[in-house]
């Protein structure tokens, strides 16, 4: 993707904020500790003690975690929790928006597949879309799960509709999780649980 390519020419080794385009520093930061090759995207964190939660846009719930990382709190929303079969998106739809998040100080993380196991996770896309995962960085957990909203909130119009139909259409029985919790949890929220 043209927008992995454009960060990798990011100084990644800097933790000092830019005057210039601090929301390049927020990418730089990002990369940094979710570093992405070939398609291969892994967040290693270092906490076991992770802040989760649920967060809502547009009346749609949307699952969230946050980890500390080298002295930062990475937080990632699920904009599409994984579902079983693929969503038709094209990827320049899918560039489109990384570049709008990227533009945010945001990391864009489509997958094809992902695997969580304590504090790892890996996340591999090429080809199909089954999931979609929106991060934001900061200095603390408040901070960073509050610019997380406010991201998604802004973002949600720019979201590529069939990523934001999926996860409704999930959420109306239309389209299986990959993971029953994971849906459950959502439904749980939306019937006021």
């Amino acid at each position: 993707m043209r927008i992995e390519r454009a960060a990798q020419g990011l100084s990644v080794g800097a933790d000092v904020p830019s005057a210039v385009c601090p929301a390049k520093d927020d990418v730089a930061r990002l990369r940094a500790r979710l570093p992405t090759d070939h398609g291969l995207t892994v967040f290693d964190a270092e906490t076991q003690d992770t802040s989760y939660g649920i967060l809502t846009v547009a009346g749609v719930p949307l699952i969230f975690d946050t980890h500390r990382k080298t002295g930062r709190f990475v937080s990632t929303a699920e904009l599409l929790t994984e579902v079983v079969r693929s969503v038709s998106v094209t990827p320049v739809a899918i560039e489109r928006f990384s570049r709008i998040a990227f533009r945010q100080g945001l990391l864009s993380i489509p997958y094809t597949s992902c695997f969580f196991k304590d504090n790892l996770h890996v996340y591999a896309f090429h080809g199909p879309v089954r999931g979609m995962d929106l991060a934001a960085i900061g200095s603390s957990v408040a901070q960073t799960e509050r610019k997380l909203a406010g991201a998604v909130a802004s973002l949600w119009p720019s979201i590529p509709s069939p990523v934001r139909g999926a996860q409704i259409d999930m959420l109306r029985g239309r389209r299986q999780a990959r993971y029953e919790a994971d849906l459950e949890v959502l439904r749980r929220r939306l019937r006021g649980a």
